[in-house]
């Protein structure tokens, strides 16, 4: 088999709960009062007085938004030494890191002094678009795509999906995409067993919900280690998280797909708030059988990610079945100890499993209304939409971190001695944080082992996942603020939905403690909710 490519991306920037509070008075201008806030066109004729590298460089203010692994100034960084060099356009750079983002964009964008450009995935959520678009703050970019980014014109034309997916309800493209279009990652999260224990004990990977839960009763009581103490933790995941939860079980209870960042899926054309089902009363009723049992861990709603991965991957903390993303992710190699496991079919045979679609980072790219020189930044940033050269800010330069070979694939690099894999990709590319393309055919270029072991899971589990999902467009600014109050109460991290599962599954519940529940739903605006997305969902058809 040849080995392809992946580079593990962390959970996107989805959920809508918090935006920005509204511009102090006068803090930025009206389209209206900006003349650069037109899409229009430019005549015919422009182009050739912004052909690269410019006779004269100009200077542009760029916020950008940064990944924890960079350690530089961008204008250190080969990538953009490179970059300049093929323009001659010259930046000053606020870089600023994930855990500071919203504090420090805030600031700027209530006071007014703006930068020329927001830079990186997810410098701008879906609702600062929104709003920051209608003020005129930032300027609408479609007329100018055409003539100025041939690159992103190119992609359009071959996946128009995508251009609508940045298309504001006013009509305006205001922000250009990142996207590293790794088909396999739609399928983030694997569930694993520990084959050892199976072989141990003389049983088979289990196959339906109750081989699953006899599986796990048998590593708690039969010492499957063998060390004589009854120290096996037989079923730990991380709650609420894509790539380490549990939420795909709850496919085989009829469940289709139970997404963690809000909790719908769709069945048949109608979106589906998924705690409401009686399917997902069962699938609960599960999940508290497993936990009385003492068969989930303890703490699967209280550790952290750092916390689950290292407790996993200890020898000193014997696990019998977990959920992650990758057998390589975890342990470094393949550890042949553990195997992954085919949905579980439920009591009708129900079988299902999560399916996070790839989806662009709308907010990765815009250009102000403070900016002098918009053509000449937009084809400054189509430089980089190129094939290769996204390629390289992505996953660092041809020649470093990875080898280019004659038949046009690409051999990752050995690391350096004294770093690891995050900080050489990093070193000389912007990385996790970068405004790229990487479409699927060059990303099926790069020869990595833990890619080719997720297209395996790509094709075993993708038979049993949804075809039908919602994928994010941008909401109305009225509709946008609504779901985001709703949202926070209902599912954000300390919202209605996580303390009640983590109560239902720990302590168990009633039929009237399930009435109850239905009816604290209505009272947290869950039909308002689906209503929204139902009204979105049906507009993106």
């Amino acid at each position: 088999m040849r080995k392809k490519w992946l580079v593990p991306c962390v959970s996107a920037m989805a959920t809508m709960a918090l935006f920005i509070s509204g511009c102090s008075e006068g803090g930025t201008p009206t389209a209206s009062e900006n003349p650069k806030a037109s899409a229009e066109a430019p005549s015919a004729g422009t182009e050739d007085k912004f052909k690269f590298p410019l006779e004269k460089p100009i200077k542009l203010k760029i916020f950008a938004n940064t990944a924890p692994q960079v350690k530089k100034d961008y204008n250190d960084m080969q990538m953009f030494k490179e970059l300049n060099e093929m323009t001659n356009v010259e930046v000053e750079w606020t870089q600023v890191g994930w855990e500071h983002l919203a504090e420090k964009k805030n600031i700027i964008i209530a006071s007014g002094d703006l930068p020329d450009v927001f830079y990186g995935r997810a410098v701008l959520l879906d609702q600062e678009i929104v709003k920051l678009g209608s003020q005129g703050a930032l300027i609408p970019l479609e007329g100018m795509i055409e003539q100025y980014a041939p690159n992103l014109q190119k992609v359009f034309e071959q996946r128009p999906e995508f251009k609508k997916m940045l298309t504001a309800p006013d009509g305006h493209i205001y922000t250009l995409p990142t996207l590293v279009e790794r088909d396999f990652n739609e399928i983030g999260s694997v569930l694993y067993i520990n084959k050892k224990w199976l072989d141990q004990l003389g049983l088979s990977v289990p196959e339906t919900i109750d081989d699953f839960y006899n599986v796990l009763k048998a590593f708690k009581e039969k010492d499957p280690n063998g060390n004589g103490k009854p120290d096996e933790i037989p079923f730990s995941f991380l709650f609420n998280n894509a790539q380490n939860g549990a939420n795909s079980l709850a496919g085989s209870f009829g469940i289709k797909l139970d997404d963690p960042r809000n909790n719908l899926y769709v069945d048949n054309g109608t979106v589906k708030y998924a705690p409401e089902q009686p399917e997902y009363e069962n699938y609960m009723q599960y999940m508290n059988k497993l936990f009385k049992e003492k068969l989930i861990d303890p703490e699967v709603f209280t550790h952290d990610q750092n916390t689950y991965l290292t407790k996993v991957r200890s020898e000193d903390v014997p696990i019998g079945s977990f959920f992650t993303y990758s057998n390589q992710g975890v342990f470094g190699s393949i550890n042949e100890d553990y195997v992954p496991v085919l949905p579980l079919k439920g009591a009708n045979g129900e079988q299902g499993w999560l399916r996070m679609p790839v989806s662009l980072s709308k907010g990765a790219f815009a250009i102000t209304s403070k900016n002098k020189h918009p053509e000449v930044t937009l084809k400054w940033m189509d430089t980089m939409y190129e094939e290769k050269l996204s390629f390289q800010f992505e996953v660092g330069p041809i020649g470093l971190t990875v080898k280019e070979n004659p038949d046009g694939t690409f051999d990752k690099q050995p690391v350096p001695e004294g770093m690891n894999s995050g900080d050489f990709k990093h070193s000389e590319a912007p990385g996790n944080g970068a405004t790229v393309m990487v479409l699927k055919n060059m990303v099926d270029r790069l020869i990595d082992d833990q890619a080719d072991e997720k297209r395996e899971h790509y094709k075993m589990y993708m038979p049993f996942a949804s075809t039908e999902l919602i994928h994010e467009m941008l909401w109305s600014l009225e509709d946008g603020e609504t779901l985001a109050g709703i949202n926070l109460d209902l599912n954000g991290k300390n919202g209605y939905y996580a303390s009640t599962f983590a109560k239902f599954v720990m302590n168990g519940f009633t039929d009237a403690d399930w009435d109850n529940h239905l009816a604290q739903l209505k009272k947290l605006r869950v039909e308002e909710y689906v209503a929204l997305y139902q009204k979105y969902y049906d507009s993106s058809k």
